[in-house]
């Protein structure tokens, strides 16, 4: 194939991965903003909890925690740890948490790149799965960003990866009689089990991988036969340790009433709300987010080769098949979600990269495909910064209060009262946007209106102060005139919008 003197699957993923790099660079010490900016907040507020307060992993701690220490239920808290871990190494800055998240999304993109290599048998194709992966607007976005799900999705890309080492070897499909396709070296096992189980604890909806593996299996039963204890085991422990993990979370927020994480499904119980939803997803969300149209139009391809090629008679159909099936499953289930969650989104990102993959293999056999596969290249980072870059980097609305995200400011705001002091904050939604700004803790409110609400026998407010509360942050300037807040506040300090109010002695 003449692409092969000029492209390799290994320049392509240099390429991706120094461009990536560069582009990312000037953002680096952004804090948390634009969209789904309450759940970078939420996810770094627990890292610097563990930071600050107590690095015991199975204890993680929320803002908005009442009178409370603050442990709550949530999934694993492993992005969360390597992210105090890095405050641990070089103190609290914005750059460590922008640094390992793309460090992930590196580590990510690579292992796809090796996956499509180890199913695909072609080096070019897997460079442009690694480039897909690297430059899917939403991994380009949130892959820089705290959220967990990064390193769920790279986790099961590699845990599959080391699955396929270890069951077949190096020799796919394993119904091979080669001496090598029996071997069963106990690091790839290892290394799978581990890392699918955290791919598990860190967001179960990835353990969607084990419906690729299961029918894979099946197929080459001769090979499953002589290997049945440990693949007993593989599937036991990787699917009863998050299980595990989950329903103690469940009952933790249950028993602590802290429910800042949503770790249950959630339908959409209106059809029409929820065709809409699908509407988007596959119109919008596909080929403009998840994709970018570089990779998109590789994508139809791949469709279109399918069909051709007939796929539905290859060995590796079945297997993507009840993948796939689990994926939409999966879809309808947490449907509710997926109108504004794009991220929840990510578990199908491998089964898209390796069918961007397919389509670059089939391409590449053409004549002309260097010119049309050099111009995808290029074209993958152009409009994958072009989507997101003026958006959500640079965008002067960083969607929180401007105190908030202005050092002077928010450095006001929290010299205003004392670090341990317990404080009301609101009105914030997100519960967590404000406190972690403000680095405080404490009781929160939705909307002004919520602390007039009656618990037996006091207002809310009052169950706040009698529980301890002692300053209260506002920027909704109905406050000043809030009869409950006047009797028993005074206020304190002003920094622009935003009122601080002091416990009368």
């Amino acid at each position: 194939m003449s692409t092969s003197k000029w492209l390799s699957g290994t320049r392509i993923v240099i390429f991706a991965l120094i461009i990536s790099a560069i582009s990312h660079l000037p953002f680096i010490n952004l804090g948390p903003r634009s969209v789904h900016v309450w759940r970078q907040c939420n996810t770094l507020a627990v890292a610097r909890n563990f930071y600050q307060e107590d690095m015991d992993i199975m204890n993680p701690r929320v803002d908005r925690r009442l009178d409370s220490n603050g442990v709550t239920g949530m999934q694993f808290p492993s992005y969360e740890y390597i992210v105090a871990l890095g405050y641990k190494t070089f103190g609290l800055h914005n750059w460590v948490h922008r640094l390992v998240s793309l460090l992930i999304t590196f580590w990510g993109a690579i292992g796809m790149f090796l996956l499509s290599r180890l199913l695909l048998k072609h080096d070019i194709a897997a460079g442009f799965a690694a480039l897909a992966y690297t430059f899917s607007p939403d991994l380009y976005y949130f892959g820089f960003s705290a959220l967990p799900d990064i390193l769920a999705l790279g986790s099961s890309v590699w845990g599959l990866y080391y699955f396929l080492k270890w069951f077949g070897g190096s020799n796919i499909p394993v119904t091979s009689h080669h001496p090598d396709s029996y071997r069963e070296p106990i690091t790839q096992y290892i290394l799978a089990l581990l890392l699918l189980t955290l791919a598990g604890l860190t967001k179960l909806q990835f353990l969607a991988v084990g419906f690729f593996i299961a029918p894979y299996i099946l197929l080459n039963i001769d090979v499953a036969k002589k290997k049945i204890i440990a693949l007993v085991i593989f599937g036991i422990t990787a699917c009863a340790i998050p299980l595990l993990w989950y329903r103690r979370s469940v009952a933790l927020i249950k028993s602590t009433g802290l429910e800042d994480f949503g770790i249950t499904f959630k339908p959409e119980s209106d059809w029409h709300k929820g065709l809409s939803t699908i509407t988007q997803n596959l119109i919008s969300d596909l080929p403009d987010l998840l994709l970018n149209y570089a990779s998109f139009i590789l994508f139809l391809i791949s469709i279109y080769y399918f069909f051709k090629n007939r796929f539905w008679k290859s060995k590796w159909f079945l297997p993507m098949l009840i993948w796939t099936i689990s994926l939409i499953t999966y879809h309808i289930i947490e449907l509710a979600q997926m109108n504004v969650h794009s991220y929840y989104m990510m578990p199908y990102l491998p089964v898209l990269f390796l069918m961007v993959a397919y389509g670059v293999k089939n391409v590449s056999l053409r004549k002309n495909a260097n010119a049309f596969l050099l111009t995808m290249l290029i074209l993958s980072p152009i409009l994958a910064g072009l989507r997101i870059i003026p958006s959500r980097f640079t965008k002067t609305n960083p969607a929180i209060p401007m105190e908030l995200y202005q050092l002077e400011t928010r450095s006001a705001l929290i010299s205003a009262s004392p670090s341990n002091a317990l404080c009301i904050v609101g009105p914030d939604i997100s519960g967590c946007i404000y406190f972690y700004h403000l680095e405080k803790k404490g009781f929160g409110f939705n909307a002004l209106s919520d602390l007039d609400e009656s618990l037996g026998s006091e207002s809310r407010l009052e169950n706040a102060i009698r529980r301890g509360a002692t300053y209260l942050y506002t920027n909704d300037t109905l406050a000043i005139n809030h009869t409950g807040i006047n009797k028993y506040f005074s206020l304190s300090r002003k920094v622009e919008n935003f009122y601080v109010f002091k416990l009368k002695n």
